[in-house]
């Protein structure tokens, strides 16, 4: 689904060259979710801007789906990858209400001509799929965003990233900003969506209990390189302390 080759990322300020990312190679078939860890200055957030078209790489090749997306712009590449990002307030235009919300993402890609922007049909199935989380959210469609608490926000943002089902699904830290019973329910709702649709995900995190307990396949940069690359029973067997322990080393 995704290749990324001998990726690498120079920042120049004129006096002095950062070396982010350090010929990076990484290959994610479809409908593997990854976490991603890294101590700040990894290259974590760097590497998320490659990938999603915000930052051009200074060298390598990023392939998405079989295409070549190097010289893309992020709108051109918003078309197949989806992303959530650590701040609520982020995903969603604050003035406009779920619906009008919702009806954008659910426009992503398709041919838009002269035509009610919100027909009968689409409240109908933005109440569906909004009442599969089991939080209320389908009863408050006519409501701004901007009144919504951030746990409900981001759920909102989590919906329209996946309403149009993409090819690659990019989780910034989508959860740090919340308190930990609202971020253990949002990674629950995000497990739901990505298992569900087989989305290939890649999620950076800092909570070392998610990492582990969430995606098929663990990555741990260091230094603009992958440290650690581990899946299945390898995986599960980490341990939060044994994680830390890999960071310090």
């Amino acid at each position: 689904m995704i290749a990324l080759k001998d990726i690498s990322k120079i920042f120049d300020n004129g006096l002095e060259k950062n070396h982010v990312l350090k010929s990076l190679s990484l290959s994610i078939p479809e409908g593997q979710f990854v976490t991603v860890i890294g101590s700040n200055g990894a290259g974590k957030s760097t590497l998320f801007n490659v990938i999603s078209g915000n930052l051009r790489p200074t060298s390598g090749s990023i392939v998405i789906d079989g295409k070549d997306v190097l010289r893309k712009s992020r709108s051109a590449r918003a078309a197949v990858v989806a992303c959530v990002f650590q701040d609520p307030n982020s995903g969603v235009c604050p003035e406009l209400t779920i619906a009008e919300n919702m009806a954008l993402a659910y426009s992503r890609g398709k041919l838009r001509g002269l035509q009610w922007a919100i027909r009968k049909k689409d409240i109908a199935f933005f109440k569906e799929r909004l009442a599969e989380f089991d939080l209320g959210l389908e009863h408050m469609l006519r409501k701004k965003a901007s009144l919504l608490s951030g746990g409900q926000r981001q759920v909102v943002t989590l919906l329209m990233a996946t309403l149009q089902r993409p090819k690659l699904l990019l989780l910034d830290e989508h959860t740090a900003a919340l308190d930990p019973r609202i971020a253990k329910q949002v990674m629950g709702i995000t497990k739901k969506l990505v298992e569900e649709q087989k989305i290939t995900t890649i999620m950076i995190s800092h909570n070392m209990g998610d990492a582990i307990a969430y995606g098929d396949r663990l990555i741990m940069l260091s230094g603009g390189e992958i440290a650690l690359d581990v899946s299945g029973n390898e995986k599960q067997a980490l341990t939060p302390a044994e994680l830390i322990t890999r960071f310090e080393s």
